[in-house]
């Protein structure tokens, strides 16, 4: 059952479980890539009250390689879920706090990561993040699918897109980072087992965000210029899958919505990507591909080339 009305601060804070969901998952993601072409990363911490852990995705992408903690099994109870959630336990910390609701936050982060990629793979780097938030529009409710049919309890999503200034820091080198970046929250049963992409691609004024299960075919996203959002659709578009690198050749969408200009958008990887540890989502566990990496990309309208993300799970994928 979906939550509708006007979101209100009391959604930023944790919500009623549902006890026969074992899915059941209160999810906070946060992403940013620095306008200056510094570091770019993504968080992602999944709360499962049923199962009694935590999943954690937390990555940077900073002087040429990946750097990353992911963590399937963090105790749920050693969450601190007072206001947002804070997590600090045997050298890691990490903490969304919102402040104020809905229209801020501050994000931290501070641990060991493994470097996974380039020339230094598989040592371990020292890393902080210090992160102020600030919403560059107003978040708006998403729905979440089939998974909101799935409990009677209340279910939730909301997207938003912000603005982020603080610093990164790899083994005491320090990044100033002013990023374009987006958040969302959501909470209900949560079925990983589906195939899906989303692209966010940032400029300082502009932010094109899109995501479907095929293109052409379901695909849906938005544009913001300035404070101002239109919702678009995916009309037209041809995705080149490398499954066997873990990546894409390139991609091409065309975004049309009422009254506005359509939006061509083309993408081309300029990073290894992330691949992700999905077994442990379901029961009984499943492997699949499922992996995020930077993009570079030019967008109808836009002065110049920008950075931003492409992510997809390719659950039941043809190769």
């Amino acid at each position: 059952m979906s939550g509708a009305g006007p979101l209100a601060p009391a959604d930023e804070q944790v919500h009623p479980v549902d006890p026969a969901a074992w899915s059941w998952n209160e999810s906070w993601f946060f992403s940013f890539v620095d306008l200056d072409g510094g570091p770019a990363g993504f968080f992602r911490v999944g709360a499962l009250a049923n199962q009694e852990r935590a999943m954690l995705w937390s990555f940077v992408h900073a002087e040429g390689q990946w750097l990353g903690v992911e963590e399937s099994r963090l105790a749920f109870g050693d969450l601190d879920l007072a206001e947002g959630i804070t997590y600090d336990r045997w050298a890691l910390g990490f903490a969304w706090r919102p402040d104020p609701p809905l229209a801020g936050a501050r994000f931290t982060f501070a641990g060991d990561a493994l470097v996974r990629s380039g020339p230094d793979a598989g040592a371990y780097r020292t890393v902080s993040i210090d992160l102020t938030c600030r919403a560059t529009a107003e978040a708006v409710r998403t729905g979440s699918g089939a998974d909101e049919d799935r409990t009677t309890y209340e279910t939730g999503r909301f997207e938003q897109p912000v603005e982020a200034t603080g610093t990164v820091t790899v083994d005491g080198r320090r990044h100033a980072v002013r990023a374009g970046a987006h958040r969302d929250r959501s909470w209900g049963p949560r079925e990983w087992r589906q195939q899906f992409t989303l692209g966010d691609l940032q400029t300082r004024d502009r932010q094109l965000y899109f995501v479907g299960r095929t293109f052409p075919g379901l695909g849906m996203g938005f544009l913001r210029t300035g404070h101002e959002v239109r919702h678009l659709v995916v009309v037209d578009g041809h995705i080149d899958f490398d499954d066997d690198r873990r990546t894409i050749r390139s991609a091409w969408l065309r975004l049309e919505g009422e009254g506005s200009t359509p939006v061509e958008a083309t993408l081309r990887p300029i990073s290894p990507s992330v691949a992700f540890d999905m077994a442990h989502t379901c029961e009984p566990p499943e492997r699949w591909l499922y992996y995020r990496t930077l993009v570079e990309a030019d967008v109808t309208g836009w002065d110049q080339p920008c950075r931003g993300w492409f992510e997809s799970s390719r659950h039941g994928a043809t190769p």
